[in-house]
């Protein structure tokens, strides 16, 4: 018997060595390479190099790797955990050779002494050098730098680089040297976040930078005009930080001028105080324009012909009607025109003609919190001045309230019924094809869209968006759907979470 046992555990044993060897097949190396890199993507700088250790061909996938990501957050209050950390990356990058990069992240915070500020931004410097050697295509600098005179100098063979498409720099407002006309670039979307620039930026985009597309300059200060003549130039994307500046030295003006025949998106968030600011643009081919913010003591926009989307939400009381008058004069066509409930009031306050652009306008969408009662009258009257309105919209926009916010002011949006709108005699209702509305509190939008169903002749369509708990209201409109020609559309929308703020 005892025999039997040992012969049967001897199988047992070698039974089970022969699982856990056939679980230890090392998988990942006979993956391709492309797969290995993706699946590599989801772990940090630091977990790559422990993959490195498992076998030969993790080494080979984890030198070749295309995205790097040196993030010095994790070591930012222990010095000697960054030396070791940049020891391991001035290696790695020797160990990896010439491999090309596709993506290549450094965010690093330069802390302590000016000694060890000079060794860490050799450093990084150096590993842009690397980046420019192995042909980087997106390069993406953030850089915390405390020293008070600290400038970025890029090495000229950065934009040597024909391979580079995207470079993104922020500094925290530190000092951005504009590189030398000579250093000209194929690069195609520049992006500057809170840096400091002088005035020659400008002139470098426009003589350097000849393959340009997309343009980001988000809180970008220091130069008192920047101007830009771009032929190749289709996106732009500015966010000003002006209104500080102003505060403090108020005879500091700043002139934006942009010149693009191929300019298609604009993008602007003007925050500065209106006197002595300009801003001028020609972009004969613009398609769409947005502007947020407040309006320049004097605005030049071109003639602008092709615009398929146009978005006008200046801040409240900051605007008045000549300025706001001047930017939509120069829109002689759009095929949509979205205005917010300021700049809705604000065209019907002063009681004159509205600009060309609402005469031939067919599709218009008023965005606000809600249809108040300071805002229906300027509605109906905006309606007025439209002969060819076919497509109307009104957007819910929540309020969002500010951390030091402790209540919201509650808005009366239930004074106007359809008694009222019928009063108002547009002639506007019969053209109306498509209306959309979003419910948000009071009856004002409910009744409403009770008139435009009763009355709009040629309606086909009509979408009424509410809100879980204002399901009993819209029953309402079930006695006049019947009546209607019109196909009519329910859609709930949910909830939005509260935004979290101090109270």
């Amino acid at each position: 018997m005892e025999p039997y046992k040992n012969k049967l555990l001897a199988t047992s044993t070698s039974q089970a060595e022969g699982v856990c060897a056939e679980s230890l097949i090392d998988r990942f190396s006979n993956l391709p390479e492309g797969v290995a890199h993706h699946i590599l993507t989801f772990l940090a700088q630091i977990d790559l190099a422990r993959v490195s250790c498992v076998s030969k061909s993790c080494r080979k996938f984890y030198l070749s790797f295309p995205s790097l990501n040196f993030d010095a957050m994790p070591y930012a209050n222990d010095m000697w955990e960054r030396l070791k950390l940049l020891n391991y990356l001035d290696r790695f990058l020797i160990q990896r050779g010439d491999n090309k990069i596709q993506h290549f992240r450094i965010f690093w915070i330069f802390l302590g002494p000016a000694s060890s500020f000079s060794n860490e931004y050799f450093r990084v410097i150096s590993w842009i050098h690397a980046a420019a050697r192995c042909n980087v295509e997106v390069l993406d600098l953030e850089l915390y730098m405390c020293e008070a005179t600290t400038t970025l100098v890029l090495p000229s063979c950065l934009f040597l680089c024909r391979s580079l498409r995207l470079l993104t720099v922020d500094l925290k407002f530190k000092l951005f040297q504009t590189p030398s006309l000579t250093s000209s670039t194929t690069l195609q979307c520049l992006k500057l976040k809170n840096v400091t620039i002088d005035e020659g930026l400008g002139q470098w985009i426009s003589c350097s930078c000849k393959c340009i597309k997309e343009l980001w300059l988000e809180l970008v200060h220091g130069a008192k005009q920047i101007t830009i003549s771009s032929s190749s130039l289709e996106t732009l994307r500015f966010i000003s930080c002006y209104a500080y500046y102003s505060f403090q030295n108020p005879s500091a003006n700043f002139h934006l001028n942009i010149s693009g025949e191929r300019l298609e998106d604009i993008y602007i968030d003007w925050k500065v105080i209106p006197t002595g600011h300009s801003i001028s643009i020609f972009a004969p081919n613009l398609k769409h324009l947005k502007w947020i913010g407040t309006l320049a003591s004097r605005q030049y926009l071109e003639k602008l012909m092709c615009l398929e989307k146009a978005e006008i939400f200046p801040h409240p009381r900051s605007e008045d009607f000549s300025k706001l008058f001047s930017v939509l004069s120069s829109i002689h066509s759009v095929k949509l025109l979205v205005l917010n409930e300021e700049t809705t009031k604000a065209l019907t306050k002063e009681r004159r003609s509205l600009p060309r652009i609402f005469d031939n306008l067919g599709h218009i969408c008023i965005q606000s919190t809600c249809l108040n009662d300071g805002l229906v009258p300027a509605l109906a009257s905006l309606f007025r001045g439209m002969r060819h309105l076919n497509t109307f919209h009104m957007k819910y926009e929540p309020i969002i309230p500010l951390l030091f916010t402790k209540h919201v002011e509650v808005i009366t949006a239930s004074r106007f019924d359809r008694e009222y709108w019928k009063s108002q005699n547009l002639a506007i209702i019969d053209q109306l094809e498509e209306v959309t509305v979003e419910l948000s509190s009071g009856s004002n939008e409910l009744e409403f869209a009770r008139y435009i169903l009763e009355g709009a002749k040629n309606l086909k369509k009509m979408v009424i968006v509410y809100l879980p708990h204002q399901s009993t209201r819209i029953e309402a409109v079930n006695e006049i759907e019947m009546n209607s020609p019109a196909t009519i559309v329910f859609k709930k929308r949910p909830r939005r979470p509260k935004p979290s703020y101090s109270p």
